[in-house]
């Protein structure tokens, strides 16, 4: 896969034409106004359902049933995706997130005796049952080698402490080693390098949660992502000292600028949710670059993220105005439209 990646770009012809021609019909700027701006939840699915989410037939459309709305939709971006891309397998990269969290569902249900299957969901790279399966009968031979290593340990750590935190802990490490093993076999740069931001921003996201939390330097070195740009002694030494400090130490790098706004926000407010705002905004003007590359992969992932973050919008927006939540809260929660 990876030699079709680096040497055989032309074979993604066809993939980025169909997929200039679907970018169209993304929800711009315009486009999201419009739904904040509806008079009722059922004006703004109306937006939705004419960018081809669902069905068209507005007087068959239940509003509480939007989210699986959006996850029709995205169901729908990924087999896309694997059904014209030329390495259609890069793609599960994007849904390991989905598998590592329904492992932890799986292995809390059983170690703490709960029915927790409601909290599942369903697009992972492995199906539910499956998965469910090789976890409960410990019959693991067909997952990923790194997978099956984490839950082989999240069995065996937890039976020693009976503490359901090293669950979290020992998966979402794997989680990222898994998609940085995957980025580097894409012999993709842009897919390798969009990772490395994904565990950069966790591990920032780690350590003002550890610091708000007063957690020890042993601690955040136990949950801390190997392989970001950002050297884990830099949020260790910074760990007792002031946020301003931690500004400092990064201010010359690519995430400089974002780290001002998003740690200034999260000093003010105490909370993440304008850092998770920024955190996403970024992202996607990362992957805004494979609007300017005519063939290769980037323009699928660019895509796939600008779908994942328009989903994300309307979620927040009917949220927002089934519960009668003001234009202004909804629009300040809002990500940036990629197109």
């Amino acid at each position: 896969m990876s030699k079709a990646i680096k040497n055989n770009d032309t074979q993604y012809a066809y993939s980025v034409s169909r997929i200039r021609a679907i970018e169209r019909k993304l929800l711009d700027k315009g486009k999201l106004d419009r739904m904040v701006e509806a008079k009722s939840p059922e004006e703004a699915l109306k937006v939705l359902q004419e960018a081809d989410y669902g069905k068209r037939d507005s007087d068959s459309a239940d509003i509480y049933d939007y989210e699986n709305l959006l996850r029709d939709e995205s169901k729908k971006v990924y087999s896309l995706l694997k059904e014209i891309a030329p390495g259609p397998d890069v793609f599960d990269l994007f849904l390991i997130t989905n598998d590592y969290h329904n492992i932890k569902v799986v292995l809390k249900s059983e170690f703490l005796g709960q029915d927790y299957d409601n909290l599942l969901v369903e697009s992972g790279s492995i199906p539910i049952d499956k998965l469910k399966t090789m976890i409960r009968e410990r019959s693991m031979a067909d997952m990923p080698a790194v997978m099956k290593s984490a839950v082989e340990e999240c069995i065996q750590t937890y039976n020693k402490t009976l503490d359901p935190q090293v669950i979290d802990i020992i998966l979402d490490k794997a989680s990222f080693k898994q998609m940085k093993d995957t980025s580097v076999k894409s012999g993709s740069i842009f897919i390798k390098d969009l990772v490395t931001l994904f565990i950069d921003l966790a591990n920032i996201k780690i350590f003002l949660r550890a610091k708000a939390l007063n957690k020890s330097w042993d601690f955040l070195n136990k949950v801390l992502i190997p392989e970001g740009s950002i050297n884990s002694e830099v949020f260790v030494e910074n760990l007792d000292n002031p946020l301003d400090s931690f500004i400092d130490a990064l201010k010359f790098t690519s995430l400089g600028e974002f780290l001002e706004e998003g740690i200034e926000s999260f000093k003010t407010t105490g909370t993440l949710t304008k850092f998770e705002k920024l955190s996403d905004n970024l992202i996607l003007n990362y992957v805004k670059k494979s609007k300017y590359i005519a063939l290769g992969i980037e323009p699928l992932v660019g895509f796939l993220i600008a779908k994942e973050m328009e989903i994300k919008n309307a979620r927040i927006i009917m949220v927002g105005k089934i519960n009668n939540i003001s234009n202004d809260v909804i629009r300040e929660r809002l990500r940036e439209a990629y197109v």
